[in-house]
């Protein structure tokens, strides 16, 4: 008996003794384009199941990349963890399949309850909780499914946030493994030892910019970009703008459920809210800015989220440079992501949290050489960041191994991610035994 005879054996006789006779559904009705006609829905095929922390939707980065990667991609069974965002929009079929605290055999039998019979040709997990990589290591094993990681951010190297054995185990398993960017991908690999590669915030492409875009008239308000992570970055970007003799214009989310915000303390700031616009209204909007402003950390200690602080790049600076070609100005540390993408690109300036140098850095980035600059900078990298053909790069690649082509190490030419090494704690790169 061959091999993978032997293989899908085993995996007829699990899903028997699993779910007995009777079929089994999605616990969740259909979503979006609904399931392939003449096909019944304890059977359909999934061409691609999602595994995510929440839901897919516009209210939060990851949801809104991941609709802009996925798009048109047929038969996809979205899965996710958590229900913290509101409506889940995407997907064929959807299910919440909590995994956390279950043990082992426990993670196949929730996902073999609402997979089913079905076959699964491949998957995508975008880990954030342990619950994602418990979900995604048992549709590989129990469907044979091609499955790819993509790591968007940080939630073990920097941070314990998913066991080490199980993220060995969810990389060993994956026939392709992404990152969104040079310094993530440099930590993954260097803990591990497996080969990564990019795929960064990509920007759709009917909004990027072709032509360098003339500057906003003087004396316009910069756009603050961006949701907050840290609620001491939240604070202190408030302290420094207040005190930096600019108003603001805040694009990004003003009611997220992870921060403090107190109407009278943007309005003491001169921070204006404006919410989470539809991306083609934002595009349009920060072509009228003279700069962005993106917050990161100050890399002191004590982060609420130690994974994004050090290795977070925002996708709004991506956004901003590829549709507005608006220069970035980044607060914080200029160890982070951001601040080296800035400085790296030649793109835009760095200042600490401090109102003096706060203000310093605005009045450099309004000087009409320095806009210039950057303007051409960015429009001389905007194509590099297009989302044109990247559903089916992704879909092609997953089945390869291997990028189909190298657009995106291409875009990042020159880049050095290893740098990171120089800043991030020794310790964060060893593997740390089980308790």
């Amino acid at each position: 008996m061959g091999p993978a005879f032997a293989l899908n054996e085993v995996r007829r006789r699990l899903l028997q003794s699993l779910l007995g006779s009777g079929d089994a559904g999605p616990t969740v009705p259909p979503t979006g384009g609904g399931r392939p006609r003449g096909t019944h829905p304890a059977e359909a095929p999934v061409e691609l199941a999602v595994i995510t922390a929440n839901e897919i939707n516009d209210r939060h980065g990851t949801g809104v990349l991941l609709e802009r990667v996925l798009r048109g991609r047929r038969a996809v069974f979205c899965i996710r963890s958590r229900n913290d965002y509101g409506t889940q929009r995407f997907g064929d079929w959807q299910a919440l399949v909590p995994q956390r605290g279950a043990a082992r055999p426990e993670w196949f039998r929730r996902v073999l309850a609402i997979l089913g019979r079905r076959s699964v040709r491949q998957a995508l997990c975008v880990p954030y909780l342990p619950d994602e990589a418990a979900t995604a290591i048992a549709i590989q094993a129990a469907y044979g499914a091609r499955l790819a990681v993509w790591i968007m951010d940080d939630q073990n190297v920097a941070v314990e946030g998913i066991p080490d054995e199980m993220m060995r185990e969810l990389l060993r398993r994956s026939s392709l493994r992404l990152a969104t960017h040079p310094e993530l991908r440099y930590a993954y690999e260097r803990k591990y030892g497996y080969k990564f590669w990019l795929l960064p915030a990509v920007v759709p492409d009917n909004l990027i910019a072709r032509e360098q875009k003339p500057e906003p008239v003087p004396g316009g308000r910069p756009a603050l970009v961006g949701s907050f992570w840290d609620q001491r970055w939240f604070e202190r970007t408030l302290e420094a703008l207040g005190r930096s003799g600019y108003q603001a214009d805040w694009y990004g989310n003003h009611r997220s459920p992870w921060l403090r915000i107190e109407p009278n303390r943007l309005a003491r700031a001169g921070v204006i809210a404006h919410g989470i616009l539809p991306e083609a209204e934002l595009a349009s909007r920060l072509r009228e800015h003279p700069f962005v402003i993106v917050p990161a950390a100050e890399l002191e200690g004590g982060e609420t989220n130690a994974g994004v602080a050090w290795l977070s790049l925002p996708g709004r600076i991506l956004f901003a440079l590829a549709t507005a070609h608006t220069p970035v100005l980044v607060l914080g540390s200029e160890k982070t992501c951001a601040a080296r993408f800035v400085r790296h690109f030649g793109v835009g300036d760095v200042a600490p949290y401090s109102a003096s140098a706060v203000r310093t850095a605005m009045e450099r980035l309004l000087e009409p050489e320095t806009q210039s600059r950057c303007r051409a900078r960015a429009a001389e990298l905007a194509l590099r960041f297009t989302d044109a053909g990247v559903g089916w790069w992704l879909a092609e690649s997953i089945e390869r191994g291997e990028p189909v082509d190298p657009r995106f190490e291409q875009a990042f030419a020159g880049y050095n991610g290893a740098r990171i090494a120089e800043v991030l704690p020794a310790r964060c790169f060893r593997s740390r035994a089980a308790s």
